[in-house]
Order: structure tokens, then sequence, then C-alpha cells
């Protein structure tokens, strides 16, 4: 029988083909995923070449053709005919369900990035993986540290904790973790151990973290903050398909890792997939955060050493039947300051969620009825009013922070305000600052869109057809999920190290940042070798000195958002393009 073939004349598009290879598994279409390259045969015998990583649909089935040309053009994706295949291997793709920790660190990045891929996402808790959360998802992405990074994930979980997501990956799980994520799973520093003996629990692949030492983040050395120059590896390996030979990914502090080492002996030898290369002029290695001024060979910096050792910042490896990849390295993150313009590195985070959907089976959305219809109408458009509200908050605390200059604050001085991507702490303020009208602007135009989007929703929802009722509860299921979003409060209790807030909890937090960043606008701070002495307390770290600063917060809030309004729109137009009978 014909096929048709997932491609695109711009090779670009490949977010793309993404979301309509996602789209077309929930509607139950068989998609197959190349993990060699493949010849195809139109019907006059012209050939084409596919690389690994190519989508296959070998049956449309279920898919009117309406239905795939609403997608096509709603994605940017043309599916082309061809008559046979030769030399095809790969596998055939299920639907999965991602979880990402949201017990500790920034989990937003992957949240969105994710999202906007057409997978399903939820957010974690420590306490859900502690009762077995875990068995109803696929794959579990721990995102990069908050205030106080692996301690601040890790004690959450305790050792039952880490012991429950071992052994789900033995049971065939995928475990991704970035920076402070792929360090809780990896063999570190003793030094480590002895605050946190629970770590040795969760250690999942021979992967010994490399820039072991003892600073402010126990265990670890920083290389830096900033753009870095890597090498691919293994091209043929799933996860890096599409991958060039040389990239740029944002390294934020994190671990890198040596492979040789087989100390766990029930885990596989780890697979070096990146190595350092270099580091880009948008990159301020850590020697230099408070000497921004001083100049610093390259070759003595811990980046400078780790690029002419070639040590990896990207590993993968097994642990029974589960698979394990850590990214020193953040792929969720952009080049910018803010990182959140994300590109070529997340398509890393693609081909491992496609790689866990090529062999596991699918785990259906639980369907929970947490709230009555009408009443989840009220608490979503209650929400936005409110979200409207504390953004006027946010944008009136940052006008009174606009009068201070570098002249007359001593906490921007080179030695105070720790300098990253290569700019120094006057420059990230001025910009961060600048950074808050246009997030504002965001978030206006995002609230239009959900109030559009909550509308239509209501109106497919309450249309007399039965021919999408399956399709109509994940929608109904969505909406909910966007109110949880919206009022979601980690309690105080908890002693979250940031990690998983509601929208509204988030601005508030960024708000309570911008007052305190005021009322100490004035305060001395005197100098210290660590670059996050007063992370809690200086006006720049509050504000600006990183993405746990206000406006990464009040960023974060906006991502949350997106990914709830990317999911809401997934499964509103499902409904559209199946059409009624």
């Amino acid at each position: 029988m014909p096929v048709l073939l997932i491609t695109d004349q711009d090779e670009n598009n490949w977010l793309g083909v993404c979301r309509l290879s996602n789209y077309l598994l929930r509607e139950g279409a068989d998609v197959r995923w190349a993990t060699a390259p493949f010849t195809a045969l139109a019907g006059d015998g012209t050939a084409r070449r596919l690389e690994p990583g190519a989508f296959l649909i070998a049956d449309i089935k279920p898919v009117t053709k309406p239905m795939l040309a609403a997608a096509q053009e709603r994605y940017g994706v043309r599916a082309q005919t061809f008559a046979s295949l030769r030399g095809f291997k790969g596998f055939a793709l299920r639907r999965i369900r991602i979880a990402v920790y949201g017990g500790g660190g920034a989990p937003y990045n992957h949240a969105r990035i994710f999202a906007e891929l057409g997978f399903q996402v939820d957010f974690v808790s420590p306490r859900e993986i502690c009762a077995g959360a875990l068995d109803d998802f696929n794959l579990l992405a721990v995102p990069g540290g908050g205030g106080l990074a692996m301690l601040g994930q890790l004690n959450p979980l305790g050792e039952e904790g880490c012991q429950r997501i071992k052994a789900w990956v033995q049971r065939g799980g995928m475990y991704i973790g970035s920076c402070a994520g792929a360090f809780d799973a990896a063999i570190v520093a003793d030094s480590f151990l002895e605050v946190c003996p629970q770590q040795r629990q969760m250690q999942l692949v021979n992967a010994l973290v490399w820039n072991r030492g003892d600073t402010e983040w126990i265990g670890l050395e920083s290389p830096g903050v900033g753009v870095i120059e890597c090498r691919n590896l293994q091209p043929d390996h799933p996860v890096m398909f599409g991958m060039p030979e040389s990239f740029h990914i944002t390294h934020y502090n994190g671990p890198l890792f040596d492979t040789d080492t087989d100390a766990l002996p029930d885990a596989s030898s780890a697979t070096g997939l990146s190595a350092v290369a270099g580091a880009s002029e948008d990159f301020t290695n850590s020697e230099r955060f408070l000497r921004f001024g001083e100049t610093c060979e390259l070759e003595g910096t811990v980046i400078g050493r780790a690029a002419r050792a070639g040590i990896c910042n990207i590993v993968c490896g097994r642990n029974g039947r589960g698979r394990v990849i850590l990214f020193g390295s953040h792929p969720e993150f952009g080049y910018n300051l803010a990182m959140d313009e994300w590109g070529l590195p997340g398509r890393m985070l693609a081909n491992a969620a496609f790689w866990q959907a090529a062999e596991r089976a699918t785990i259906d959305p639980v369907l929970v009825q947490r709230r009555g219809d009408a009443e989840q109408a009220h608490l979503i458009y209650s929400g936005l009013e409110s979200i409207a509200s504390a953004c006027g908050a946010i944008s009136a605390a940052v006008e009174r922070l606009n009068d201070v200059t570098s002249e007359d604050a001593s906490w921007l001085a080179e030695n105070h305000a720790m300098s990253l991507f290569g700019l120094n702490g006057r420059e990230i303020w001025a910009r961060g600052l600048a950074d808050f009208a246009e997030l504002s602007e965001r978030m206006h135009e995002a609230l239009e869109r959900a109030a559009r989007l909550v509308a239509r929703s209501e109106a497919l929802l309450s249309a007399g057809s039965t021919a999408a009722e399956d399709r109509k509860r994940l929608l109904r299921e969505t909406l909910r999920a966007f109110v949880d979003a919206l009022h979601h409060r980690a309690p105080a209790e908890w002693q979250q190290d940031f990690g998983y807030e509601g929208i509204l909890q988030l601005l508030e937090r960024a708000e309570v940042m911008l007052r305190t960043a005021k009322a100490n606008r004035d305060l001395p701070f005197p100098p210290s070798a660590n670059p996050y002495t007063y992370f809690d307390s200086s006006p720049y770290q509050l504000v600006a000195g990183s993405y746990l600063a206000a406006n990464g917060v009040y960023l974060n809030s906006w991502q949350l958002l997106q990914m709830h309004l990317r999911q809401l729109d997934e499964m509103a137009f499902a409904i559209d393009s199946a059409g009624t009978d």
C-alpha cells in the first residue's frame, strides 16, 4: 500500500514535523521513526534518501484526508506519498506521558518545550513520586537547580523518593537530567554524599562528575555560565539525530562527565554524546564571575581544561530496562540572556522522547474529576483577571527601580555583581530591567489568547455532536489542568527550593523580590569570593542576576501559561479537525 512520509522542503522545520507526528499519534495513526538512512521511491521511480529521525506514516486509516490536510497546514509540513521503501529500519511509535520534576529548581523551560513539541506534560512532586506516581509516566525530566542546587532537589525526595526513581527507571522509564538534574543521577564526590547520602540511591549511570570540587556548590566546581561550543560524538545515536557535527549550547554552572568508570554494577557504561570544544564570546568562565575586567587565559580555566581533554557534557546509558540521559548543559535554554529563545539543542529533547516512545506502550492520561464545569469557568476567568492585576503590580515595582544607576549602587561593581554570558553586572542589570516591559507585553497577549481559547473550548464542549467524546474528555481535563496552573500553590511548609508553583504564586514571588530589592538598594554588601553570597538580598541578584531572579520568575509565569495554552489549543484543534458526524 502507499505510504506517507513526513518530510518538508524546509529541513529546519523539525519542530513542525514533531508536532505533526504527535498529532497523528494522538489520532491513532501508525507512525514509524527511522533509525537508519533509507530510500523512498515514488511511483515514477524517483528515489529520495531520508536520514535517521525521519517519520513514516505506515497506516493513515484513523485520520481522514481533511484532518491530514488541516494538520499539515497548521504545522507547516508537507507529507509526501511514496510507492515503496528500500532499507527502512525503525520503530513504531506510541504516545507517551512526560513528567517534569517540580520539587525544586527551574522546571518551566522543559515543560514548555515538551508541550510545544506536542507531548503531554505534567509536573510531579516529591510526595507524588514517593506515592508511586511515576508509574503513570514514561519519561521524567529533572531540571536545573534552585537556590540550594542539587540539595534543594534531593532533600525533599529523601532516600525513599530516590529509590523510587531508580526502581522506576529499572522497570523501563527514561530519566533526563539537566545541570543539577544530571548531577543528581551521576557518580559524585564523597563530600556531596556526606551532606546528601540519599543521592547514592539515585546514581543511575556510570558517569563520574569530572569537575568535582568543594565550592559554594558542594561537590561541584562551576565551569561558568553562557554559550559553549560542543562536538557531536555520536551522530548515529537516536538522541543526536539531526544534530550537526558541532553546535552551541548554554551551560550554567553544571557538571561535566568522565565516562571511564564502572562503579555502578547495575548500570551500563556511559556513552558520551557530546564533548566540550570551547567557549563562545557569550560565555563567562567561573574564574571571571567577579573579575570581569581582568584577562584570563582560557587554557587555565575549568572550561578550557575540559575542552583540551574532550570532556563530555552530554552522556547516556542504561540502568535495568530504562534509559538515562544526562545533560550537564541545558538543551532547554536559549542562547540569549533570558534563555527563553530555545532552538536546535531542544531537538535532543525531542529525539530522546521519541526514542522512549519507540519501545514503550502508551500510558493514557488519568482523567481526574477535580471540579464542576461552572466552578471551573469561574476560576479561569477570575484567575486571568488576577494575573492582569499582578502584572500591573510588577510593572509598578519595576518603575520604582528604574532610577537606580550604576554610580549610586555599590552592589553593581564588578567585584559584587556576578558576570554572565560575557556581560558584566551593569549590562545585565540594565537588560534585566528592560526585559520586564517586553514580558508584560507577552503576558498581555497571552491573556487575550487565553480568553479566546477558553471561550472556544467551552463552545466545543457544549456542542451537541457525540462524534468526538474522547477528544472532549481530554479537552475538559486540559481545561481543569489550566485551572490548577493558575491557582496552584506550593505550601509554605514544604520549604520548596523554587520548583513548581502556580502562575499567580510565581507573579507574587516576583513582586516580593522586586519590593525587597527596592528596600535593600542602599544597604552595604561587603565583597565576597562567593558570587552568590547575597543571593536573597542584593538588588542585583533579586532582580536580574540569574534565572532565579525576579525577571526569571516573571518569565516562568509566562512559560507556564504558554505550556497550558499550547496544550489547550492542541486539544481544541483535535476536535475541530475531526469535524462532526
